[in-house]
């Protein structure tokens, strides 16, 4: 087995290597100067099962993916498995307007010509873990939130989890299950794509460490008025973890909102303390 780390995820790549003890391919990624991507494997790929591990935040790396795993099965791999921890386009499962399209189904079905299978982490439209169909397409989901859980367990002294809406619910249930703690979830008002309101319910969270966990961040929006609102409750501390860390205005607006900022190796940042390089490892042997 080879295990090749696309441009988004090279430090992951290299640590699930490690973790489920197999070589590393070796590619040559460049862009043309009209901006095309540009993909070349080195090594022999003959035979061999090729597994690919590229997150897709930008159309760039999506491209990557895609032409790696078609030139991939060209070299005569006999099996290329799609590992794709942060899944682009996956906010848009359902047609929330008429007319509008499916982009989660359109990538999905792209990626699954040309693989044998598809793997990714904490789908956005995939509310646990397991295997499940898709339109068609059959797509594994795997599960870091308790990784992110744990990492904060010994870090709190009087820790209460808050689930920054209700939707998130389950998930901080969970993460407070892990850490030993009560857990709650923050009323949300969205104004606009960009703009939302947070109206707190009577959470007790005065003197303790408030621990907003979620699958994503996004612009940060929420997370930044909910840790406003938590402070003005009393909150010693307001500590944040996600499994994606999009960050599309930045990281630094989040950072400065609250007291520590916290997201796994999907999308490879500064700030990717939580590695799931180990739940990814695990489906390879």
């Amino acid at each position: 087995m080879l295990v090749f780390s696309g441009s988004s995820s090279l430090s992951l790549g290299k640590k699930v290597a490690d973790a489920a003890g197999v070589m590393e391919g070796e590619t040559k990624t460049d862009k043309f100067p009209d901006g095309e991507v540009y993909v070349r494997v080195l090594s022999d790929v003959k035979g061999e099962r090729c597994v690919v591990i590229q997150s897709t935040l930008g159309n760039d790396a999506l491209i990557e993916l895609l032409i790696t795993l078609d030139v991939l099965r060209d070299l005569g791999a006999s099996r290329v498995d799609a590992v794709v921890p942060y899944l682009g386009y996956a906010r848009q499962d359902k047609h929330f307007n008429s007319g509008e399209a499916l982009s989660a189904k359109t990538i999905l079905k792209t990626i699954k010509a040309l693989s044998d299978s598809i793997s990714t982490v904490n789908c956005h439209f995939l509310g646990k873990e397991g295997v499940f169909n898709f339109h068609g397409v059959r797509l594994r989901n795997l599960d870091a939130f308790p990784l992110v859980a744990g990492y904060f367990a010994d870090k709190l002294k009087k820790p209460v989890v808050i689930a920054p809406d209700k939707g998130s619910l389950s998930y901080a249930k969970h993460a407070a299950g892990i850490i030993g703690c009560e857990f709650d979830f923050l009323q949300k008002r969205r104004l606009s794509g960009e703009k939302v309101v947070i109206e707190t319910k009577k959470l007790d969270v005065a003197g303790k460490d408030a621990l907003i966990l979620d699958d994503m961040i996004s612009t940060g929006g929420t997370i930044i008025e909910s840790a406003k609102v938590l402070k003005k409750e009393g909150a010693a501390s307001v500590n944040v973890g996600c499994v994606h860390g999009v960050f599309s205005f930045g990281v630094d607006n989040v950072r400065s909102a609250v007291d520590r900022l916290v997201c796994t190796d999907t999308i490879e940042r500064d700030i990717s303390k939580v590695s799931v390089s180990g739940l990814i490892s695990n489906i390879l042997r």
